[in-house]
Protein backbone atom coordinates (compact mmCIF):
# COMPACT_ATOMS: atom_id res chain seq x y z
CA UNK A 1 0.00 0.00 0.00
CA UNK A 2 1.79 3.46 -1.08
CA UNK A 3 1.91 5.97 1.79
CA UNK A 4 1.47 9.24 0.56
CA UNK A 5 2.81 11.63 2.58
CA UNK A 6 5.54 10.07 3.91
CA UNK A 7 7.66 12.54 5.67
CA UNK A 8 11.87 12.42 5.37
CA UNK A 9 14.11 13.59 8.16
CA UNK A 10 14.79 16.31 6.12
CA UNK A 11 11.35 17.85 6.36
CA UNK A 12 10.24 17.26 2.66
CA UNK A 13 7.03 14.79 2.02
CA UNK A 14 8.08 12.45 -0.04
CA UNK A 15 4.67 13.02 -2.29
CA UNK A 16 3.33 10.03 -4.45
CA UNK A 17 3.07 12.01 -7.38
CA UNK A 18 7.05 13.25 -7.47
CA UNK A 19 8.36 9.99 -6.55
CA UNK A 20 6.02 8.82 -9.39
CA UNK A 21 7.59 11.61 -11.93
CA UNK A 22 11.43 10.81 -10.70
CA UNK A 23 10.97 7.25 -11.89
CA UNK A 24 8.95 8.18 -14.82
CA UNK A 25 11.83 9.97 -15.69
CA UNK A 26 14.19 7.93 -14.90
CA UNK A 27 13.07 5.53 -16.97
CA UNK A 28 12.31 7.81 -19.57
CA UNK A 29 16.42 9.00 -19.66
CA UNK A 30 17.66 5.36 -19.48
CA UNK A 31 16.39 4.39 -22.66
CA UNK A 32 16.69 7.69 -24.50
CA UNK A 33 20.37 7.59 -26.20
CA UNK A 34 20.58 11.36 -25.92
CA UNK A 35 19.12 11.40 -22.28
CA UNK A 36 22.68 10.85 -20.48
CA UNK A 37 23.42 14.20 -19.25
CA UNK A 38 19.46 14.20 -17.55
CA UNK A 39 20.30 10.92 -16.16
CA UNK A 40 23.23 11.87 -14.81
CA UNK A 41 21.86 14.85 -13.06
CA UNK A 42 19.02 12.18 -11.24
CA UNK A 43 21.27 11.01 -9.51
CA UNK A 44 22.78 12.12 -5.85
CA UNK A 45 26.48 12.61 -5.74
CA UNK A 46 27.54 8.91 -3.85
CA UNK A 47 25.13 7.35 -6.00
CA UNK A 48 26.52 4.02 -8.16
CA UNK A 49 26.86 4.08 -11.97
CA UNK A 50 28.47 2.95 -15.04
CA UNK A 51 31.78 4.31 -14.74
CA UNK A 52 34.07 2.95 -18.19
CA UNK A 53 33.81 -1.12 -17.62
CA UNK A 54 32.69 -0.99 -14.19
CA UNK A 55 31.28 1.17 -11.83
CA UNK A 56 31.80 4.36 -9.36
CA UNK A 57 30.06 6.93 -7.67
CA UNK A 58 28.17 9.47 -9.62
CA UNK A 59 31.28 12.42 -8.95
CA UNK A 60 33.94 10.13 -9.97
CA UNK A 61 32.99 11.05 -13.42
CA UNK A 62 32.08 13.95 -15.16
CA UNK A 63 28.19 14.54 -16.88
CA UNK A 64 29.79 14.85 -20.47
CA UNK A 65 31.93 11.58 -19.81
CA UNK A 66 28.62 9.92 -18.68
CA UNK A 67 26.26 11.21 -21.56
CA UNK A 68 28.77 9.76 -24.51
CA UNK A 69 29.10 6.33 -22.58
CA UNK A 70 25.15 5.97 -22.45
CA UNK A 71 24.49 6.89 -25.97
CA UNK A 72 26.67 4.44 -27.27
CA UNK A 73 25.32 1.44 -24.86
CA UNK A 74 22.00 2.35 -26.06
CA UNK A 75 22.58 2.53 -29.35
CA UNK A 76 24.87 -0.38 -29.53
CA UNK A 77 22.29 -2.58 -27.83
CA UNK A 78 19.35 -1.46 -29.13
CA UNK A 79 17.89 -5.16 -29.93
CA UNK A 80 18.54 -6.64 -26.31
CA UNK A 81 18.48 -3.93 -23.75
CA UNK A 82 15.17 -3.99 -21.93
CA UNK A 83 13.04 -1.76 -22.08
CA UNK A 84 10.48 -0.40 -19.24
CA UNK A 85 7.09 0.77 -18.51
CA UNK A 86 6.73 2.86 -15.64
CA UNK A 87 3.88 0.78 -13.24
CA UNK A 88 1.83 1.84 -10.07
CA UNK A 89 3.83 3.06 -6.86
CA UNK A 90 2.97 0.14 -4.69
CA UNK A 91 4.80 0.64 -1.45
CA UNK A 92 7.48 3.53 -0.21
CA UNK A 93 9.28 3.36 3.74
CA UNK A 94 11.11 6.45 4.95
CA UNK A 95 13.77 5.96 7.42
CA UNK A 96 17.08 8.32 8.17
CA UNK A 97 19.09 7.36 4.55
CA UNK A 98 15.90 7.86 2.41
CA UNK A 99 12.93 6.79 1.19
CA UNK A 100 12.92 2.84 -0.59
CA UNK A 101 9.95 3.07 -3.18
CA UNK A 102 8.61 -0.21 -4.94
CA UNK A 103 7.24 0.38 -7.99
CA UNK A 104 5.17 -2.29 -10.53
CA UNK A 105 7.25 -2.30 -13.83
CA UNK A 106 6.28 -3.86 -17.67
CA UNK A 107 9.18 -4.73 -19.52
CA UNK A 108 7.87 -4.91 -23.34
CA UNK A 109 10.30 -6.88 -25.01
CA UNK A 110 9.51 -10.23 -22.81
CA UNK A 111 5.97 -8.84 -21.82
CA UNK A 112 7.47 -9.53 -17.97
CA UNK A 113 5.91 -7.76 -14.96
CA UNK A 114 8.18 -7.59 -12.03
CA UNK A 115 8.94 -4.67 -9.08
CA UNK A 116 11.70 -2.25 -9.15
CA UNK A 117 13.03 -0.73 -5.76
CA UNK A 118 14.40 2.72 -5.88
CA UNK A 119 16.56 4.19 -3.19
CA UNK A 120 15.63 8.63 -3.07
CA UNK A 121 17.42 10.68 -1.26
CA UNK A 122 16.30 14.11 -0.35
CA UNK A 123 18.60 17.29 -0.73
CA UNK A 124 17.90 21.04 -0.84
CA UNK A 125 13.81 20.05 -1.57
CA UNK A 126 15.30 17.80 -4.52
CA UNK A 127 14.89 14.25 -4.97
CA UNK A 128 18.08 12.15 -5.87
CA UNK A 129 18.48 8.88 -7.15
CA UNK A 130 20.72 6.80 -5.16
CA UNK A 131 20.30 3.19 -6.06
CA UNK A 132 17.72 1.18 -8.19
CA UNK A 133 17.05 -2.69 -8.45
CA UNK A 134 14.78 -5.19 -9.99
CA UNK A 135 12.69 -7.73 -7.65
CA UNK A 136 10.71 -10.54 -8.63
CA UNK A 137 8.15 -9.24 -5.32
CA UNK A 138 8.59 -6.34 -2.84
CA UNK A 139 10.61 -7.30 -0.08
CA UNK A 140 11.12 -5.58 3.41
CA UNK A 141 14.51 -4.08 2.48
CA UNK A 142 16.05 -1.05 4.27
CA UNK A 143 17.65 1.56 2.29
CA UNK A 144 20.94 0.03 3.10
CA UNK A 145 19.80 -3.25 2.40
CA UNK A 146 18.42 -1.90 -1.17
CA UNK A 147 21.66 -0.02 -1.96
CA UNK A 148 23.45 -3.46 -1.15
CA UNK A 149 21.40 -5.61 -3.50
CA UNK A 150 22.08 -2.76 -6.25
CA UNK A 151 25.48 -3.12 -6.44
CA UNK A 152 25.75 -6.85 -5.89
CA UNK A 153 24.67 -6.94 -9.47
CA UNK A 154 28.10 -5.37 -10.36
CA UNK A 155 29.63 -8.55 -12.50
CA UNK A 156 26.55 -8.06 -14.82
CA UNK A 157 27.30 -4.70 -15.67
CA UNK A 158 31.29 -5.45 -15.70
CA UNK A 159 30.74 -8.48 -18.07
CA UNK A 160 28.70 -6.65 -20.74
CA UNK A 161 26.39 -9.63 -21.29
CA UNK A 162 24.28 -10.11 -23.39
CA UNK A 163 25.03 -6.82 -23.99
CA UNK A 164 26.63 -3.51 -21.65
CA UNK A 165 23.87 -2.92 -19.46
CA UNK A 166 23.42 0.94 -19.11
CA UNK A 167 23.33 1.07 -15.04
CA UNK A 168 22.96 -1.47 -12.19
CA UNK A 169 19.32 -1.82 -13.11
CA UNK A 170 19.74 -3.46 -16.72
CA UNK A 171 22.84 -5.46 -14.62
CA UNK A 172 19.79 -7.03 -12.20
CA UNK A 173 17.29 -7.73 -14.84
CA UNK A 174 20.02 -9.45 -16.82
CA UNK A 175 21.23 -11.54 -13.58
CA UNK A 176 17.39 -12.71 -13.06
CA UNK A 177 15.87 -13.10 -16.76
CA UNK A 178 18.87 -13.90 -19.19
CA UNK A 179 21.35 -16.85 -19.56
CA UNK A 180 24.04 -18.10 -21.82
CA UNK A 181 22.48 -20.60 -24.42
CA UNK A 182 25.40 -22.75 -24.18
CA UNK A 183 25.27 -26.48 -23.62
CA UNK A 184 26.72 -27.79 -20.92
CA UNK A 185 29.07 -30.78 -20.49
CA UNK A 186 30.46 -32.72 -17.67
CA UNK A 187 32.18 -35.64 -16.15
CA UNK A 188 29.49 -38.44 -16.00
CA UNK A 189 29.64 -39.08 -12.61
CA UNK A 190 30.71 -35.35 -11.14
CA UNK A 191 28.34 -34.48 -8.21
CA UNK A 192 28.23 -31.34 -5.77
CA UNK A 193 25.99 -29.70 -3.32
CA UNK A 194 27.23 -27.54 -0.70
CA UNK A 195 27.66 -29.26 2.64
CA UNK A 196 29.16 -25.82 4.12
CA UNK A 197 32.45 -27.04 5.32
CA UNK A 198 33.98 -23.58 4.09
CA UNK A 199 36.76 -25.23 2.98
CA UNK A 200 36.68 -23.39 0.11
CA UNK A 201 37.10 -19.91 2.68
CA UNK A 202 39.81 -21.24 4.42
CA UNK A 203 41.85 -23.04 1.86
CA UNK A 204 46.20 -22.49 1.44
CA UNK A 205 45.10 -19.62 -1.56
CA UNK A 206 44.35 -16.20 -2.61
CA UNK A 207 41.69 -14.58 -3.38
CA UNK A 208 41.38 -11.21 -5.82
CA UNK A 209 38.15 -9.63 -6.20
CA UNK A 210 37.83 -6.48 -8.91
CA UNK A 211 37.61 -2.79 -7.59
CA UNK A 212 34.10 -2.38 -7.25
CA UNK A 213 34.04 -4.72 -4.48
CA UNK A 214 34.61 -2.56 -2.66
CA UNK A 215 31.82 -0.36 -3.00
CA UNK A 216 29.47 -3.36 -2.08
CA UNK A 217 31.73 -4.10 1.29
CA UNK A 218 31.36 -0.20 2.11
CA UNK A 219 27.39 -0.57 1.79
CA UNK A 220 26.62 -3.65 3.61
CA UNK A 221 25.12 -3.07 6.92
CA UNK A 222 27.85 -3.87 9.01
CA UNK A 223 26.57 -2.25 11.89
CA UNK A 224 23.46 -4.27 12.13
CA UNK A 225 25.20 -7.45 10.68
CA UNK A 226 28.64 -7.38 12.19
CA UNK A 227 30.35 -4.19 13.62
CA UNK A 228 33.58 -4.95 13.80
CA UNK A 229 33.62 -5.32 10.01
CA UNK A 230 32.52 -1.40 9.73
CA UNK A 231 35.09 -0.11 7.56
CA UNK A 232 36.53 -2.90 5.89
CA UNK A 233 39.12 -1.94 3.18
CA UNK A 234 40.70 -4.72 1.29
CA UNK A 235 44.05 -4.17 0.46
CA UNK A 236 45.47 -3.40 -2.94
CA UNK A 237 47.30 -5.23 -5.08
CA UNK A 238 49.44 -3.73 -7.77
CA UNK A 239 47.40 -4.91 -10.42
CA UNK A 240 44.71 -2.48 -9.50
CA UNK A 241 42.75 -5.97 -7.84
CA UNK A 242 41.42 -6.47 -4.59
CA UNK A 243 42.87 -9.23 -2.09
CA UNK A 244 39.64 -11.01 -0.23
CA UNK A 245 41.95 -13.87 1.10
CA UNK A 246 45.90 -14.57 1.07
CA UNK A 247 46.91 -18.11 0.70
CA UNK A 248 47.42 -17.95 4.68
CA UNK A 249 44.48 -16.36 5.85
CA UNK A 250 40.70 -17.53 6.03
CA UNK A 251 38.40 -14.92 4.92
CA UNK A 252 37.30 -12.27 6.72
CA UNK A 253 33.84 -12.18 6.60
CA UNK A 254 33.37 -15.69 8.02
CA UNK A 255 31.41 -15.95 11.20
CA UNK A 256 31.91 -17.89 14.48
CA UNK A 257 29.64 -20.58 12.14
CA UNK A 258 31.90 -20.52 9.28
CA UNK A 259 29.15 -19.41 7.43
CA UNK A 260 29.62 -16.15 4.72
CA UNK A 261 28.53 -13.06 6.41
CA UNK A 262 28.22 -11.05 2.77
CA UNK A 263 26.41 -14.32 1.50
CA UNK A 264 23.69 -14.17 4.64
CA UNK A 265 23.12 -10.47 4.08
CA UNK A 266 21.99 -10.58 0.10
CA UNK A 267 20.80 -14.03 -0.40
CA UNK A 268 23.50 -14.95 -2.69
CA UNK A 269 26.78 -14.95 -3.29
CA UNK A 270 28.03 -11.71 -4.95
CA UNK A 271 31.74 -12.57 -5.36
CA UNK A 272 33.18 -13.76 -8.76
CA UNK A 273 35.76 -16.46 -7.42
CA UNK A 274 33.30 -17.40 -4.26
CA UNK A 275 30.31 -17.81 -6.69
CA UNK A 276 32.24 -20.00 -9.41
CA UNK A 277 33.63 -22.64 -6.84
CA UNK A 278 33.53 -25.41 -6.90
CA UNK A 279 33.45 -25.53 -10.48
CA UNK A 280 35.54 -24.31 -13.13
CA UNK A 281 34.34 -23.52 -17.24
CA UNK A 282 36.59 -24.29 -19.94
CA UNK A 283 35.05 -23.04 -23.52
CA UNK A 284 34.71 -25.58 -26.45
CA UNK A 285 33.29 -25.94 -29.84
CA UNK A 286 30.73 -28.31 -28.43
CA UNK A 287 29.97 -25.52 -25.85
CA UNK A 288 31.11 -25.32 -21.99
CA UNK A 289 33.13 -27.64 -20.45
CA UNK A 290 32.12 -27.74 -16.27
CA UNK A 291 34.94 -29.52 -13.93
CA UNK A 292 34.59 -29.43 -10.53
CA UNK A 293 36.96 -28.82 -7.90
CA UNK A 294 38.74 -31.40 -5.74
CA UNK A 295 39.30 -29.07 -3.08
CA UNK A 296 35.51 -29.57 -1.76
CA UNK A 297 34.95 -32.65 0.17
CA UNK A 298 31.45 -32.95 -1.36
CA UNK A 299 32.83 -33.12 -4.91
CA UNK A 300 35.63 -35.45 -3.44
CA UNK A 301 32.81 -37.70 -2.47
CA UNK A 302 30.43 -37.12 -4.91
CA UNK A 303 27.67 -35.85 -2.51
CA UNK A 304 24.76 -34.06 -3.99
CA UNK A 305 23.64 -33.88 -7.68
CA UNK A 306 24.80 -33.94 -10.96
CA UNK A 307 25.84 -30.72 -12.81
CA UNK A 308 23.38 -31.18 -15.44
CA UNK A 309 20.62 -30.76 -13.13
CA UNK A 310 21.72 -27.66 -12.44
CA UNK A 311 21.90 -25.86 -15.86
CA UNK A 312 20.26 -22.94 -14.84
CA UNK A 313 22.07 -22.08 -12.02
CA UNK A 314 25.63 -23.46 -13.70
CA UNK A 315 24.66 -20.66 -16.76
CA UNK A 316 24.32 -17.75 -14.30
CA UNK A 317 27.86 -18.90 -12.38
CA UNK A 318 29.01 -18.16 -15.66
CA UNK A 319 28.78 -15.00 -16.22
CA UNK A 320 31.02 -14.71 -13.18
CA UNK A 321 33.59 -16.94 -14.89
CA UNK A 322 36.37 -16.43 -17.05
CA UNK A 323 36.46 -19.72 -19.26
CA UNK A 324 39.35 -21.44 -20.08
CA UNK A 325 39.63 -21.30 -24.13
CA UNK A 326 41.52 -22.46 -26.49
CA UNK A 327 41.72 -21.98 -30.58
CA UNK A 328 44.32 -24.07 -31.41
CA UNK A 329 44.73 -27.77 -29.86
CA UNK A 330 47.28 -30.23 -29.46
CA UNK A 331 48.08 -33.85 -29.22
CA UNK A 332 51.65 -33.23 -28.69
CA UNK A 333 53.91 -29.61 -28.37
CA UNK A 334 54.90 -29.60 -31.58
CA UNK A 335 51.39 -31.61 -33.57
CA UNK A 336 48.33 -29.44 -33.83
CA UNK A 337 44.94 -31.63 -33.99
CA UNK A 338 41.11 -30.84 -34.63
CA UNK A 339 38.83 -30.49 -32.05
CA UNK A 340 37.02 -33.77 -32.48
CA UNK A 341 40.58 -36.23 -31.98
CA UNK A 342 41.40 -34.04 -29.25
CA UNK A 343 37.93 -34.33 -27.42
CA UNK A 344 37.86 -38.31 -27.85
CA UNK A 345 41.30 -38.66 -26.79
CA UNK A 346 40.80 -36.81 -24.38
CA UNK A 347 37.83 -39.28 -22.96
CA UNK A 348 39.55 -41.81 -23.97
CA UNK A 349 42.59 -41.07 -21.10
CA UNK A 350 39.35 -39.66 -18.85
CA UNK A 351 37.68 -43.44 -19.26
CA UNK A 352 41.30 -45.42 -18.86
CA UNK A 353 41.14 -43.68 -15.55
CA UNK A 354 38.29 -44.88 -14.21
CA UNK A 355 38.73 -48.19 -15.55
CA UNK A 356 38.88 -49.54 -11.74
CA UNK A 357 39.66 -53.47 -12.63
CA UNK A 358 43.37 -51.88 -13.05
CA UNK A 359 45.70 -50.35 -10.67
CA UNK A 360 45.96 -46.82 -11.01
CA UNK A 361 49.61 -46.81 -11.76
CA UNK A 362 48.63 -49.11 -14.48
CA UNK A 363 45.88 -47.16 -15.72
CA UNK A 364 48.47 -44.09 -16.46
CA UNK A 365 50.93 -46.19 -17.93
CA UNK A 366 48.14 -47.39 -20.52
CA UNK A 367 47.57 -43.95 -21.03
CA UNK A 368 51.23 -42.69 -21.71
CA UNK A 369 51.17 -45.61 -24.43
CA UNK A 370 47.81 -44.48 -25.78
CA UNK A 371 49.49 -40.89 -26.27
CA UNK A 372 52.84 -42.57 -27.36
CA UNK A 373 51.57 -44.36 -30.24
CA UNK A 374 48.45 -41.69 -31.90
CA UNK A 375 51.82 -39.48 -31.87
CA UNK A 376 53.69 -42.16 -33.95
CA UNK A 377 50.61 -43.65 -36.01
CA UNK A 378 51.45 -47.18 -34.01
CA UNK A 379 48.98 -49.90 -33.58
CA UNK A 380 46.90 -49.10 -30.36
CA UNK A 381 46.95 -52.03 -28.36
CA UNK A 382 45.01 -51.50 -25.12
CA UNK A 383 45.33 -55.35 -24.10
CA UNK A 384 49.22 -55.58 -24.49
CA UNK A 385 49.68 -52.46 -22.70
CA UNK A 386 47.35 -53.31 -19.67
CA UNK A 387 50.34 -56.41 -19.06
CA UNK A 388 53.55 -55.77 -20.57
CA UNK A 389 55.88 -54.50 -17.79
CA UNK A 390 57.07 -51.18 -17.74
CA UNK A 391 60.72 -50.93 -18.77
CA UNK A 392 63.89 -50.30 -16.47
CA UNK A 393 64.67 -46.75 -16.26
CA UNK A 394 68.34 -45.76 -15.79
CA UNK A 395 69.89 -44.58 -12.41
CA UNK A 396 70.96 -41.25 -13.58
CA UNK A 397 67.38 -40.57 -14.87
CA UNK A 398 65.58 -42.11 -11.65
CA UNK A 399 68.15 -39.94 -9.75
CA UNK A 400 67.39 -36.83 -12.34
CA UNK A 401 63.24 -37.14 -11.34
CA UNK A 402 63.71 -37.91 -7.55
CA UNK A 403 65.42 -34.87 -7.69
CA UNK A 404 62.62 -32.68 -9.37
CA UNK A 405 60.63 -34.59 -7.03
CA UNK A 406 62.34 -33.57 -4.29
CA UNK A 407 62.30 -30.11 -5.30
CA UNK A 408 58.99 -30.06 -5.18
CA UNK A 409 58.34 -30.99 -1.87
CA UNK A 410 60.62 -27.47 -1.23
CA UNK A 411 58.17 -25.41 -2.78
CA UNK A 412 56.07 -22.51 -0.75
CA UNK A 413 53.24 -25.04 0.46
CA UNK A 414 52.54 -25.93 3.53
CA UNK A 415 51.38 -29.20 3.59
CA UNK A 416 54.19 -30.30 0.65
CA UNK A 417 57.38 -28.88 3.24
CA UNK A 418 55.86 -30.82 6.00
CA UNK A 419 56.62 -34.41 3.82
CA UNK A 420 59.89 -35.88 4.11
CA UNK A 421 62.16 -34.29 1.83
CA UNK A 422 64.09 -37.80 0.96
CA UNK A 423 62.01 -39.77 -2.00
CA UNK A 424 62.00 -43.56 -1.57
CA UNK A 425 63.92 -45.63 -3.89
CA UNK A 426 60.89 -48.22 -4.00
CA UNK A 427 58.53 -45.36 -5.35
CA UNK A 428 58.43 -46.76 -8.72
CA UNK A 429 56.89 -50.40 -6.68
CA UNK A 430 54.18 -48.41 -4.83
CA UNK A 431 50.65 -48.24 -5.67
CA UNK A 432 47.34 -45.67 -4.51
CA UNK A 433 45.76 -46.86 -1.34
CA UNK A 434 42.81 -44.98 -2.58
CA UNK A 435 42.56 -45.09 -6.30
CA UNK A 436 39.07 -44.00 -6.94
CA UNK A 437 39.57 -40.66 -4.53
CA UNK A 438 42.96 -40.26 -6.94
CA UNK A 439 41.72 -41.45 -10.08
CA UNK A 440 38.79 -38.42 -10.13
CA UNK A 441 40.96 -35.88 -8.91
CA UNK A 442 43.51 -36.91 -11.75
CA UNK A 443 39.83 -36.99 -14.55
CA UNK A 444 38.84 -34.02 -13.36
CA UNK A 445 42.30 -31.98 -13.83
CA UNK A 446 42.32 -33.49 -17.42
CA UNK A 447 39.03 -32.53 -18.02
CA UNK A 448 39.43 -28.81 -16.89
CA UNK A 449 41.94 -28.90 -19.52
CA UNK A 450 44.10 -26.58 -17.11
CA UNK A 451 47.14 -28.01 -18.33
CA UNK A 452 45.96 -29.41 -21.85
CA UNK A 453 44.50 -26.55 -23.01
CA UNK A 454 47.82 -23.60 -22.54
CA UNK A 455 50.20 -26.77 -23.11
CA UNK A 456 48.94 -30.31 -25.33
CA UNK A 457 47.36 -33.59 -24.08
CA UNK A 458 50.86 -34.79 -24.01
CA UNK A 459 52.25 -32.74 -21.23
CA UNK A 460 48.76 -33.12 -19.59
CA UNK A 461 49.01 -36.43 -18.73
CA UNK A 462 52.51 -36.25 -17.39
CA UNK A 463 51.23 -33.27 -15.39
CA UNK A 464 48.50 -36.16 -13.85
CA UNK A 465 51.62 -38.69 -13.47
CA UNK A 466 53.61 -35.89 -10.81
CA UNK A 467 50.27 -35.65 -9.44
CA UNK A 468 50.02 -39.21 -8.64
CA UNK A 469 53.85 -39.41 -7.58
CA UNK A 470 52.98 -36.97 -5.53
CA UNK A 471 50.18 -38.30 -4.07
CA UNK A 472 52.18 -41.06 -3.16
CA UNK A 473 54.80 -38.99 -0.76
CA UNK A 474 51.47 -38.01 0.79
CA UNK A 475 50.26 -41.40 1.06
CA UNK A 476 53.92 -42.51 2.69
CA UNK A 477 54.56 -39.79 4.82
CA UNK A 478 50.88 -40.26 6.68
CA UNK A 479 51.20 -43.59 6.89
CA UNK A 480 47.26 -44.73 5.79
CA UNK A 481 44.39 -42.31 4.88
CA UNK A 482 45.59 -39.28 3.06
CA UNK A 483 44.18 -36.13 5.88
CA UNK A 484 41.64 -33.44 4.34
CA UNK A 485 44.82 -31.34 4.10
CA UNK A 486 46.17 -34.00 1.30
CA UNK A 487 43.52 -34.15 -0.77
CA UNK A 488 43.05 -30.59 -0.81
CA UNK A 489 46.09 -29.71 -1.91
CA UNK A 490 46.23 -32.22 -4.59
CA UNK A 491 43.20 -30.14 -5.51
CA UNK A 492 44.74 -27.32 -5.30
CA UNK A 493 47.86 -28.41 -7.50
CA UNK A 494 46.07 -30.26 -10.30
CA UNK A 495 42.34 -28.50 -10.97
CA UNK A 496 43.71 -25.23 -9.81
CA UNK A 497 46.83 -25.39 -12.23
CA UNK A 498 49.86 -25.05 -9.29
CA UNK A 499 51.36 -27.44 -10.07
CA UNK A 500 52.34 -25.79 -13.58
CA UNK A 501 54.16 -22.70 -11.82
CA UNK A 502 56.13 -25.43 -9.20
CA UNK A 503 57.44 -27.54 -12.28
CA UNK A 504 58.74 -24.23 -13.87
CA UNK A 505 60.52 -23.28 -10.77
CA UNK A 506 61.65 -27.56 -9.75
CA UNK A 507 62.30 -28.90 -12.96
CA UNK A 508 65.82 -29.23 -14.54
CA UNK A 509 66.06 -27.47 -17.12
CA UNK A 510 66.72 -30.47 -19.87
CA UNK A 511 63.39 -32.19 -18.80
CA UNK A 512 61.41 -29.08 -19.56
CA UNK A 513 61.66 -30.43 -23.77
CA UNK A 514 60.66 -34.16 -22.19
CA UNK A 515 57.50 -32.78 -20.74
CA UNK A 516 55.46 -33.21 -23.90
CA UNK A 517 56.66 -36.42 -24.80
CA UNK A 518 54.95 -39.95 -23.99
CA UNK A 519 57.88 -41.31 -22.84
CA UNK A 520 58.62 -39.00 -20.05
CA UNK A 521 55.70 -40.32 -18.62
CA UNK A 522 56.82 -43.95 -18.48
CA UNK A 523 60.18 -42.68 -17.30
CA UNK A 524 58.30 -41.31 -14.58
CA UNK A 525 56.21 -44.07 -13.53
CA UNK A 526 59.49 -46.23 -13.84
CA UNK A 527 61.01 -44.04 -11.46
Amino acid sequence: MSDAHAESPLGAPFEEARLCALFDVFLQRLQDPDGGEALYALHAPDAPVRCGGGIGAAHSLTAEAFAASHRDINRDGAAQLPRFTTGPLCQQQVSAQGVVAWFEVQESCAQRSLYVALGVRAAAEELRIVWCTPSEKILPWSFEDGWAQSLADYPWLRRGEPVAARALLDAGYFRRYWRPPLAISTLPDARFSCHMSSACCRHDYEITLPPEAQLLIDALPWQRLAPQLAGTRLPVRADGTLQLKAPEETCRFLDTDSHCRIHQALGRQPFGACCIFPFSFARTPDGIAVGLSPICGSVRLGLGIAPQERIEDLRERLVHAEPRSSEIFRLTPERTIPWQPFRDIEKGLCDCLAAEHLPLRRRLYVGARLLGALAEGSPIEIATWQDEPVPPLRDDLRAAIHGMLARLLGWNRSVLRELPSDIPADLAGQEASEPAMLAGILRNTLFCKVYSYPLDLTSAHNYLIVLYLLALLMQRASGGPLSQRMWRELGSLGVHGLLKTMLNEGMPENFRTLLGRSEFGVWLLAA
